[in-house]
């Protein structure tokens, strides 16, 4: 039925009352939709299907039909995916076989002279669309004209040169510095003035990197990034975007790579925090759970990998360590085991089958407040004593949990319709452990989303951190090969 419905609609196609060549706003809106997932690079046919629609060669009705047909497999199977594979976008081996209600939606929307229509029915439901499409625009535009490379010594406020020159002319390119409305004076260009060290500040805010104004080696590395890979990299995230069909009343949503965790409340944003999350030999997973209670005081059972990688090689040049940092040495029946017994097993067997429990108090690795969700991995999110690990620009630091810096806001939030901030300030001052049930379990989304556009309409990027984006096929390579 497929296969007749398909082979009617070519047969038919001269006849029809509309085409693609002669509805210019449909096939602009098409290829559009095609450019957005070809340089996401989700999957090869479909790339493959718009680059024989847009090229002078191969662009046909047909090659438009193929590639609206081929859009809509996609977008119908997109729903049928759970939330992780979304953020992995493994969307690579999908079959793009049209179904015959879409094959007969196509041939109803060609009589009818209704392909606009039809094609609108594909734009997914990215926030800022409009912007999106106007700043894809831009940055393809960008990118067929040079764009050598800057990266060289580190450039400061006061210095002068050639390379600042370059510098201000790649700012203003890129949209976080004015273009010059007057002619500048021979040599002005050249000096690193305040004017330019706010846009590199700009800059730097932009790509998550430490706002000094000065350009080092992480800076320059994002200003050479390429314009096209900004724009895959832009679209790659969009798509992540799309994490359900609908998001719940209330949730939180901690975003990997910016180490940042924001709280939404009826769609509002009520609190926002900076978070440290994993290294990347002991990655913070992708996942969508349910907060279910805040443990006040929570001691810390030390995973067993931490133990076998960090703990015990320190201990053979350390033994007093375990008594510094408040840990308990425990068997397996849970009684605490002495310190002559656990150094004797360890110094002549070579061995430490036992657990570490920290004790509640300063020193304790989660802090004052741990909040708990179920999940196979065990990933929560906790307080820390280590402060000062926040003010990093890159914060992949952790075992894999993450560390919220704004932890006691969160609690009270959580609690807020049991406990007044006092109560709960009173059981902290105890040092006691407490688990405390939230009334409504908070739906919680951790992501991976390297870019996002700001609320000033440009895009906002963050390092790849676990090397999800590690290789990008260019959408355009082909094309340009047979130019």
């Amino acid at each position: 039925m497929t296969i007749w419905l398909w082979s009617m609609l070519l047969l038919s196609g001269t006849a029809l009352a509309s085409s693609w060549q002669g509805s210019p706003e449909a096939r602009l809106q098409l290829h559009q939709l095609g450019l957005e997932l070809a340089l996401a690079d989700v999957h090869p046919e479909l790339t493959l299907r718009w680059q024989q629609a847009v090229s002078p060669e191969t662009a046909s009705d047909a090659a438009d039909d193929s590639l609206w047909l081929g859009l809509a497999a996609f977008w119908r199977q997109w729903a049928t995916l759970n939330f992780e594979q979304r953020q992995y976008l493994q969307t690579r081996d999908l079959a793009l076989v049209a179904s015959e209600a879409e094959i007969a939606g196509l041939h109803e929307a060609r009589l009818n002279n209704n392909l606009l229509a039809l094609v609108r029915t594909q734009i997914p439901g990215y926030g800022d669309y409009d912007i999106l499409k106007q700043q894809l625009a831009r940055l393809l535009a960008m990118a067929d004209e040079p764009w050598p490379a800057l990266a060289g010594p580190t450039l400061r406020p006061g210095e002068q040169g050639p390379a600042v020159a370059l510098l201000r002319q790649r700012l203003q390119r890129l949209g976080d510095m004015e273009p010059a409305l007057e002619p500048e004076e021979t040599g002005d260009d050249n000096v690193f003035d305040q004017a330019l060290a706010a846009a590199v500040a700009r800059f730097q805010h932009r790509h998550g990197l430490q706002v000094d104004g000065v350009v080092g080696p992480h800076t320059y590395a994002w200003l050479d990034v390429l314009p096209r890979s900004r724009a895959q990299l832009l679209m790659r995230s969009m798509l992540r975007t799309l994490i359900g069909d609908s998001l719940p009343a209330s949730y939180l949503l901690v975003n990997i790579p910016e180490y940042r965790l924001r709280l939404y409340q009826r769609q509002v944003m009520v609190l926002e925090s900076d978070v440290i999350v994993g290294q990347d030999s002991r990655k913070t997973p992708i996942m969508h759970s349910n907060i279910t209670n805040v443990v006040v005081n929570p001691p810390w059972n030390v995973p067993r990998s931490i133990i076998n990688k960090d703990i015990v090689p320190r201990l053979y040049k350390d033994p007093g360590y375990i008594a510094r940092q408040g840990f308990e040495v425990l068997d397996g029946s849970g009684r605490v085991v002495p310190d002559e017994e656990w150094r004797f097993v360890l110094y002549t067997e070579n061995r430490f089958p036992f657990r570490l429990r920290q004790r509640p108090g300063n020193l304790n690795a989660l802090g004052a407040w741990k909040f708990h969700l179920p999940n196979n991995e065990a990933i929560y999110l906790h307080d820390t004593p280590a402060r000062g690990l926040f003010a990093r620009d890159s914060r992949a630091l952790s075992s894999g949990c993450v560390r919220v810096a704004n932890a006691e806001q969160l609690a009270l939030w959580l609690l807020s319709d049991r406990w007044s901030p006092e109560r709960l300030a009173a059981l902290k001052a105890t040092r006691h452990t407490r688990w405390l049930p939230v009334s409504e379990p908070l739906p919680i989304f951790m992501v991976y989303w390297r870019g996002w556009l700001g609320e000033d309409g440009l895009p906002r990027f963050r390092d790849d951190i676990y090397d999800f984006d590690l290789s990008l096929n260019d959408p355009f390579a082909r094309r340009d090969s047979q130019t």
